[in-house]
């Protein structure tokens, strides 16, 4: 680019922004219809420029309070959630628990109401069998 070009270039630039921020007219016909123009309205109808902003207003640090809200709920739903499985898990042990020992507790009031008595011939003791004789050259 030469040295004449880049003044010219640069003015065109400063007009093209010139013509951006150009002012918008809102304007109401008699009939109740509303335009938006860049020219002023005529006569025959109502209206005037309007303001519109150029730049947005920063919701950025809204948004980062949001977040960290967010982030801090779901942190104390995660652990809300985590402490009552574990409450669960407690609860269901100890019903197991209780469920043995009722069980345990009714073996034993069934065997004190029902004692067994056993009749049967009393046990002889066995005479123990010769011992065979081992094979000859085996010792």
């Amino acid at each position: 680019m030469t040295a004449l070009n880049r003044p010219m270039l640069a003015t065109l630039l400063l007009l093209a922004t010139g013509l951006c921020s150009a002012e918008i007219f809102r304007c109401t016909a008699r009939d109740g219809g509303v335009t938006y123009q860049q020219d002023p309205c005529a006569a025959s109808s109502n209206g005037g420029a309007v303001s519109i902003p150029t730049s947005y207003p920063d919701y950025s640090d809204e948004r980062e309070r949001l977040a960290r809200r967010e982030a801090a709920l779901d942190a104390r739903l995660l652990k809300r959630l985590e402490i009552e499985a574990n409450e669960r898990i407690a609860r269901d042990d100890r019903i197991a628990r209780e469920k043995e020992a009722q069980a345990a507790l009714e073996l034993a009031q069934a065997q004190q109401a029902y004692p067994v008595y056993g009749i049967a011939r009393p046990l002889q003791v066995l005479h123990r069998l010769p011992r065979r004789p081992l094979p000859a050259g085996v010792h």
